[in-house]
């Protein structure tokens, strides 16, 4: 192993909008810095020799980031969460240090180069996200029975989202959640008023100046990024009819610029669709890609797992002829042992009394709340639709 003698650390990021799944904007490093090894570090990693056996591990090189590793490990930078996850005793991820060891979780990482990476904190101007709108990334499928199964199970763990899959959809969750903070009006109201037009623009997106109806007495802080949420319809539970949630929208992403104790300012960083007055706003939530390998679809005559089973109770757009790519919502969550990277078998009960199930896909989880959580259609074999059941593998 490279011993690297390096007091100074390595910024993680710094970027002209947030890093998603940050915890907390960090534009100061963490002090009290103590020797580990032959190292200088302000963390108290774990002992190499720990790791298990065969383990994927990784010495930090002056110049490195959490961002560019994650690209030179899964080929993709977004992924930086996945591996700030597998290394928790990193406290602020703005921040790591040349001699510090990382575990790289998943079969499907790369191995690490040896070389030292040029990459530096800068400005970056490639992120897909960056201004601008963000499409959901979704593609119909066909309304009609897939007679041939069409799934292909992957060989190694692979990324089961986009970046608009996670932070342009949004969740089923609690119908009276709390969320003081709210767009109030907008910067550009001459503008965006124009004599004459019957259908006014009632919305923004990526660049405009807001007001907001909240401040440092409820929470907001300057210089922190909010996600935009958008309260929607109650979803019942396609049997019960018993509300199961509200589906909150995600919208897009606001900076607060400056704030007082009732009112801030701010403008809106990113945007998914307009962003429209009474618009909500939520600390950003820390929502990594999982990573895993999809799983075959159970086979004909493999019988049912006994597992925790529910239903497909929304989907996003359209609720018949589902099909791999769609997002849907489940009625089970994290307090019903449901995490992200999760993979549940859909069925239907044949119609013919002492016939065995119809297996119809896979789904895999992206995100959960207490008692929901958002999937993705990852492999299918006939169309789906809300309404359907659902199995853990």
């Amino acid at each position: 192993m490279v011993s690297v003698r390096r007091v100074a650390p390595v910024l993680l990021l710094v970027m002209a909008l947030p890093v998603f799944g940050a915890k907390k904007s960090s534009s100061q490093p963490p002090r009290d810095l103590h020797r580990v090894g032959d190292h200088w570090t302000a963390y108290n990693p774990p002992d190499p020799s720990t790791y298990p056996a065969g383990a994927k591990t990784y010495e930090i090189k002056a110049g490195d980031t959490l961002w560019a590793l994650a690209q030179q490990f899964y080929g993709n930078a977004y992924l930086w969460p996945q591996l700030w996850e597998s290394n928790t005793w990193i406290t602020d991820a703005h921040w790591i240090y040349p001699g510090d060891v990382l575990l790289v979780e998943g079969e499907g990482a790369t191995t690490a180069s040896t070389s030292t990476t040029t990459t530096t904190g800068t400005q970056s101007g490639d992120s897909t996200l960056a201004g601008g709108t963000i499409g959901s990334g979704q593609q119909p499928t066909d309304t009609g029975m897939v007679a041939n199964e069409i799934v292909a199970s992957s060989s190694s763990p692979e990324p089961l989202a986009t970046d608009a899959d996670i932070y342009c959809y949004g969740y089923l969750g609690d119908p009276r959640e709390p969320m003081p903070n709210y767009v109030e009006s907008f910067e550009d109201v001459e503008v965006l008023y124009q004599p004459g037009v019957m259908n006014q623009t009632n919305g923004v997106a990526s660049g405009a100046l807001v007001y907001i109806n909240g401040g440092t007495s409820t929470g907001l802080i300057a210089g922190e990024t909010y996600i935009v949420v958008e309260p929607g319809d109650l979803v019942t539970h396609p049997r019960s009819r018993e509300v199961v949630g509200r589906h909150y929208d995600y919208r897009g992403q606001i900076r607060i610029l400056c704030a007082d104790e009732t009112h801030a300012r701010a403008i809106v960083s990113q945007s998914c669709k307009e962003i429209h007055l009474g618009a909500r706003l939520k600390p950003m939530p820390q929502l990594p890609i999982p990573i895993a390998r999809v799983p075959d679809l159970p086979a004909f005559c493999d019988p049912p797992s006994g597992r925790t089973s529910g239903f497909i109770v929304s989907s996003h757009g359209w609720d018949l002829g589902l099909g791999v790519g769609n997002l849907v919502q489940i009625n089970l969550g994290r307090e019903d042992q449901i995490q992200p990277g999760d993979f549940l078998t859909v069925f239907r009960e044949s119609p013919i009394a002492g016939q065995p199930r119809q297996i119809l896909g896979e789904i895999g989880v992206l995100t959960t709340e207490g008692h929901t959580a958002t999937a993705k259609v990852v492999a299918m074999r006939l169309a789906m639709q809300v309404g359907d059941h659902v199995e853990v593998r």
